[in-house]
């Protein structure tokens, strides 16, 4: 499920913090002592809300001991603050390198074997584990939390779905039975998280004691650092050794110490002690966040990301729907039916837009890039969206290969599909195709949780110059991609993604005035000797021609649909000016390769004369583009058409002076 909202739990040493926090980002909190219940406390605010709680990720405070066996909790809960008995010091394990200043996991185990004996067959977890475990009654633990012990049963990775709320623990919590329930992680990770902390920015997590460090780098002799952990960056950090009790100067003078440890850099500031600006501007520290900051860090990685797969590593699919799906915070996996390409992709691990406009460089970069012969239910079990952009004349097979894979995610629950494709009817052809000799159960499933919708490129996405990078792709500043709303069955929200209703008609303009433009300039330009498609829009012939077919192409569509004619115009415009735009060096080959496609009944050039026969309209320059697509190498079509007037035209065009 793709809305809702994530919980995040946040015990803390002196108070507890629970936030909601919605897919907007938005957010609100509650907090109360941690001296006082967890659940109680929980169950009373929540049945106050009116909340749609999918996720919940909780954080404590730790290193503590505590031992689950035989689906017990035994002996007594040993907390972090606790002082350590003598005998008890044990040496850190595992690659975390701790410095011996407090007492990490060992000791408190070896602490808790003194007072209860032997842990044998017990589990050793830490609080934030207990809580999930009452909560799911699943016994599971991260490495990170379990600070220098190592353990090799139970593991899960932090952001890691460990269970589900189930009847005992919704009444125990309020939380509604059947919430996903992550692993979690230690509360200092969770600040980070919380905070936003980018690479090579110095964190001061401001709480009952602080923590100053850096993400992402390696380990610096004398300060803890925690190795990275499933989606969690390394840890470079230590802590102060006063509390709550300690003046404002001592505590200031303590931070300033453990800051200079590391190169001049910003500093940014979260916790309760940062609810103080006069400490904020002492500190010369940037506020990031509050009290909120380590509840929040874990309902932000508690939070689940909206996953997609495009299938076709193409230009539009790399250089469109990749970025606007990145730029929303959605991953997605690239599924590409050319190995070398796939193979490329994955030892480059992404690629750049280069935006003509602007002169801006973005990096994308996808979860995983895959081959077509891959294993596709795998690589679909997960997706919230799949998207395509392959060709349209591989539509037909390309459904029919993955059908069973896509009925498999389909028992699931529903999903639609996006289809960015130049067809003048691509989701009809995809539906027919999956039903085609499907089993009555793929049919069912296909017409109930399936939504396929087809959308319109207008974002031109053309190859790299020779000075950038192959994988480059250089894109028009367009940041829209209209589809069919109507045919959609989920509720997802992706920035540009231009949900329409009767989007049919909206195809068939788009392909009737921005495809027929461009048909009539590549195929005259072709004919002209240009290189280019924007050399050959600027003609001032080419682009008179081009226009007068796209203006009769246009009062069909008025004809027939009901546009406005003056917004009609518009889009005539808009199309050829589009192709003269010279930052945009986009070749005619690209352009004019598939002519026997392109002079289908339905399509560009055809498609637009039929509807001009209808209501009976003149067409004489889009049989002039007929004309000349008809010369291109390898171009037919499947009736004819009156074409001698047109060949007399478009002699007479290429024999001008201007050409």
């Amino acid at each position: 499920m793709l809305g809702g909202q994530t919980l995040g739990i946040d015990v803390g040493s002196t108070a507890t913090k629970v936030v909601l926090l919605n897919t907007d980002s938005s957010w609100e909190m509650h907090e109360w002592s941690s001296k006082d219940d967890l659940w109680s406390n929980l169950r009373t605010w929540l049945q106050s809300k009116d909340t749609q709680i999918t996720r919940v990720g909780i954080t404590a405070h730790g290193p503590s001991a505590i031992v689950i066996r035989d689906g017990d909790l035994c002996g007594r809960i040993i907390p972090w603050h606790e002082p350590l008995p003598k005998d008890c010091e044990r040496p850190t394990q595992g690659a975390h390198q701790l410095p011996q200043t407090r007492a990490w996991v060992p000791s408190r185990l070896a602490q808790w074997e003194t007072e209860f004996g032997a842990i044998d067959g017990g589990i050793a977890i830490q609080l934030k584990d207990m809580y999930n475990w009452e909560l799911t009654g699943i016994v599971a633990r991260d490495s990170r939390s379990m600070r220098g012990y190592l353990v090799k049963s139970h593991l899960h990775l932090p952001e890691e779905v460990i269970g589900l709320v189930n009847k005992a623990g919704s009444e125990l919590s309020g939380i509604p039975e059947g919430v996903e329930v992550i692993c979690g992680c230690d509360d200092l990770t969770a600040g980070v998280i919380g905070l936003g902390v980018q690479k090579g920015v110095v964190f001061n997590l401001a709480n009952t004691s602080e923590h100053v460090g850096v993400v992402g780098e390696e380990p610096i002799d004398g300060l803890s650092w925690l190795p990275p952990l499933g989606s969690l960056p390394a840890l470079t950090y230590n802590a102060t050794l006063t509390g709550f009790g300690t003046s404002n100067t001592d505590r200031d003078v303590e931070v300033a110490d453990l800051v200079r440890v590391f190169p001049p850099r910003e500093l940014w500031i979260g916790g309760g002690l940062a609810m103080n600006k006069a400490l904020v501007k002492r500190r010369n520290a940037i506020f990031k966040a509050g009290s909120e900051v380590s509840a929040l860090g874990i309902a932000k990685l508690a939070q689940r990301t909206p996953h997609a797969v495009i299938f076709g590593g193409g230009k539009v699919g790399r250089g469109f729907l990749a970025q606007l799906l990145s730029r929303s915070g959605w991953t997605f996996t690239l599924v590409e039916a050319h190995q070398e390409t796939v193979n490329t992709l994955q030892k480059h691990g992404g690629w750049h837009t280069f935006n003509l406009a602007t002169q801006e460089t973005e990096w994308i970069e996808p979860q995983g890039v895959f081959h077509t012969s891959q294993d596709l239910e795998t690589i679909l079990d997960h997706a919230d969206l799949i998207l395509t952009s392959i060709g349209a004349s591989h539509l037909q097979f390309w459904a029919q290969e993955i059908r069973n894979s896509l009925c498999k995610r389909l028992e699931k629950g529903d999903l639609d599909l996006i289809l960015a494709e130049n067809h003048p009817r691509p989701a009809f052809a995809v539906r027919q195709a999956l039903l085609q000799n499907a089993s009555e159960e793929q049919e069912e499933l296909i017409e109930r949780r399936l939504g396929i919708a087809q959308a319109q490129v207008l974002r031109s996405c053309i190859e790299p110059l020779q000075t950038q990078h192959p994988l480059t792709v250089q894109i028009q500043d367009h940041w829209t991609l209209p589809l069919d709303g109507d045919a959609i069955k989920t509720d997802f929200s992706i920035q540009g993604f231009k949900k329409m209703p009767h989007f049919e008609r909206e195809l068939t303009r788009k392909l009737f005035t921005y495809n027929c433009v461009n048909a009539m300039v590549c195929y005259l330009g072709h004919l002209a000797g240009y290189e280019w498609l924007a050399d050959a829009a600027n003609d001032p012939r080419i682009s008179a021609m081009a226009l007068q077919a796209g203006q009769e192409s246009s009062a069909a569509l008025v004809a027939a649909y009901g546009f406005e004619p003056s917004e009609q115009k518009e889009w005539c415009e808009r199309a050829l000016a589009k192709y003269q735009d010279r930052t945009i060096r986009d070749p005619i080959e690209r352009n004019a390769r598939d002519p026997v496609r392109k002079l289908g009944r339905f399509e560009r050039l055809i498609g637009p004369i039929n509807l001009c026969k209808e209501h009976d309209l003149p067409h004489e320059s889009l049989l002039v583009g007929v004309a000349a697509a008809l010369q291109y190498p390898g171009a037919k079509i499947e009736h004819s058409l009156p074409l001698g007037e047109a060949h007399t035209k478009l002699q007479s065009l290429l024999t001008s002076e201007s050409i």
